[in-house]
This record gives C-alpha cells, structure tokens and sequence, in this order.
C-alpha cells in the first residue's frame, strides 16, 4: 500500500472514525460521539496548519463531514436519520467531483498526487504530462467521473440498507461499504493511472 495512503488513514481517518466508535463503545450517545470526533478532526487540521502552515484538504473534507452529520442529525433526533446523514455527505463529496471535472479542472488529479507521487520528481513529471498530453488529462477526467459515480453509488446503496437492515448492524457496515468503495476505487485509480502514464511517456 502507498505510504502516503496509509499516512492519510492513520492521521486524517483512524482518529475521526476511532474517536467515534470508541466513545460508543463506553456508551456515549451519537449526538455526543458525534461532534467529539469532529473536534478531533479539527484537532488534526489546526495542528497541521499551524505546525506546516498549510490547509489539510482531505482532514478538513473529514470535518465537514462529521459537522453536516452532526448539523443533521441533531434537527432530526432520529438514529436512522443520522446513518442516513453519512450518504447524504457522500453524494454531496461525490457532486463536488463531478463539479470539478464540468469546471475543467478534474480533482483526481490533485488527489493521485496527493496518494500517488513517490517523490516530487514524479509529481513535477506529471505536473509536465499533463500540461503537455491531452492523453494524459482525459485519463483523470475518467478517473474524476468514475470516483463520483462510485460515491453516488455507495450513497444511494447505504441509504437503502440504513432503512432495511438494523440500526446496530448499519452502524459498522455504513463504515466498512464506504471504506470498501474507496479501496476498490483506489485500486482501479493506481492500475488505470500507471497504464495511462506509461502510454502518455510512450507517445512523448
């Protein structure tokens, strides 16, 4: 697994996603739990931009996530309707990437740098590809259309379970479907990205 990948699950996903299932687990209520594992998003955020005087995207996409949950849910009062928040937050991350790729500058892009460049040099030389190959671009227009289309359906699929199954067994797989799309979408990105990269250096 890529080192930056894994950096980004242990410091921006495993304290939000940690904070709240431990604090349930000692029986602390989700209107609760909620907000105390968005603090500990926001804790991560403030401390990198005032330790590296930079904008954490991805811990602060956490943050907004678990703030429109809390939002939500606390109008609502109903337990489904806070699992049911979670899609809502997904389908709504999934718009905005799409929205990226309508504006003409596809977020894959960013996001394969971000979990993707080994090193600088790998991210200046695809900085150059894709400035100089429209082969290269498309291949994260895909990237940017596919991840959005994986997340609306992700969204859409968990919304139809938080109302068929129990509350209690939705709570770990709301989590696990997530994760698992993710996963699947990172795998697809990394083997579609590579093959696109060397065809882009091949027609140089």
């Amino acid at each position: 697994m890529n080192r930056n990948l894994i950096s980004v699950i242990v410091w921006d996903v495993v304290p939000v996603v940690g904070a709240y299932y431990l604090l349930r687990a000692f029986g602390v209520s989700e209107y609760i739990a909620l907000p105390a594992a968005g603090a500990a998003g926001l804790a991560r955020v403030v401390f990198v931009a005032v330790s590296q005087r930079r904008l954490d995207g991805f811990a602060a996409f956490m943050v907004v996530m678990f703030g429109c949950v809390v939002g939500l849910s606390l109008i609502a009062g109903d337990a489904r309707f806070v699992l049911a928040t979670k899609s809502a937050t997904t389908a709504l991350a999934a718009l905005i990437l799409l929205g990226t790729w309508i504006a003409g500058r596809p977020a894959a892009f960013s996001v394969a740098k971000k979990f993707g460049a080994e090193d600088a040099a790998t991210a200046r030389r695809w900085n150059a590809l894709y400035a100089d190959q429209p082969g290269f671009r498309r291949i994260y227009v895909v990237m940017t259309i596919v991840w959005g289309l994986a997340l609306l359906a992700e969204s859409a699929l968990r919304l139809l379970l938080v109302y068929l199954l129990p509350i209690d067994v939705m709570a770990g797989l709301s989590t696990i479907l997530l994760l698992t799309t993710i996963g699947l979408a990172g795998a697809w990105s990394a083997w579609y990205g590579k093959r696109g990269e060397a065809r882009a250096l091949t027609a140089r």
